[in-house]
């Protein structure tokens, strides 16, 4: 049975930059859209020796310092948009943690149901994809992660590129989609996309949605290709239709996690230009990261 999808919460992840802001633009029109409330959160990351004593925090004085000017700025910010954007509720939150357990406990004590970053230059800018915090935030975080380009302007989401290439979590993946195009006044181009491998399994899938669609009152168009470079064909689609938001399963057959290859992930974040929707079911939930928060330096025994 498919779940019921909702957006009551958004988190946006804030680090006082530009593509910050245009993260929080388009987290206030999803806000306005869904009747949600928005968290402005941002990490601050401590740092520690460990010596004789125990374990310390490097220059106390200083990460005390930060702490406050970035809470204050903050602060600051959700009262400028509080004071702009009335029938919008904003909290604020900071993480003293590595950024993915800090979200992943609001995420938890807090509902939150999808996580906004914004991610520098042309959506899949290459040299930021390795260690970055976005890059981070959509592997680590166990909710569903919208990366958001900093210079896009896409705040309302009319043609939705719904592709189906991976079997798992579709209907709940559908659900969001069909949610996304209400709120929007949008409609949603369904793209099946498989390669030689499970073609008839993604076809099967991909006419059941179809199907499910039909007996529904979102406009939809849908069609099916036949490629093994997937990525190549949704990116193409996206350019080709303009489409205003791509949603994808987080779930991938081609284990785009991996570093180095030019996997799925790496492609369809160089090739687009237009915000990402990673849905990601409540299944993916993982325990939170065990290691100790900053860095710690031993120092040896003296003599």
């Amino acid at each position: 049975m498919e779940k019921l999808a909702k957006i009551k919460t958004i988190l946006v992840a804030i680090d006082f930059t530009q593509k910050a802001d245009s993260a929080t633009i388009l987290a206030i029109h999803m806000a306005r859209r869904h009747h949600a409330r928005i968290i402005l959160f941002h990490n601050f990351t401590n740092f520690f020796i460990i010596d004789r004593t125990g374990r310390q925090v490097v220059g106390e004085e200083t990460v005390s310092k930060h702490y406050k000017e970035a809470e204050n700025s903050l602060e600051r910010m959700k009262l400028s948009l509080q004071e702009s954007y009335s029938d919008v509720t904003f909290l604020t939150a900071i993480g003293n943690d590595t950024i993915i357990n800090s979200i992943n406990k609001i995420i938890q004590s807090e509902g939150v149901d999808i996580v906004i970053t914004g991610t520098s230059g042309k959506q899949g800018i290459r040299e930021l994809i390795l260690g970055s915090s976005s890059y981070q935030i959509l592997t680590g975080t166990n909710c569903s992660v919208l990366l958001m380009p900093e210079n896009s302007q896409q705040y309302t989401f009319e043609k939705i590129l719904v592709p189906v290439r991976v079997l798992e979590k579709l209907n709940e993946k559908l659900a969001i989609s069909k949610l996304i195009a209400e709120k929007n006044k949008g409609f949603i181009s369904l793209l099946g996309v498989s390669g030689d491998e499970k073609i008839n399994e993604i076809r099967k899938a991909f006419i059941k949605t179809r199907e499910s669609l039909k007996g529904t009152d979102t406009e939809h168009y849908a069609s099916f290709v036949v490629s093994n470079d997937k990525a190549v064909e949704i990116s193409k689609a996206s350019k080709d239709a303009e489409f205003d938001l791509i949603i994808l399963n987080y779930q991938d057959e081609e284990s785009w996690k991996s570093f180095f290859a030019e996997n799925f992930f790496k492609q369809i974040i160089n090739n687009t230009s237009v915000p990402l929707l990673f849905f990601k079911d409540s299944d993916l939930i993982t325990e939170p990261n065990k290691e100790p928060l900053g860095y710690d330096i031993t120092m040896p025994f003296p003599g």
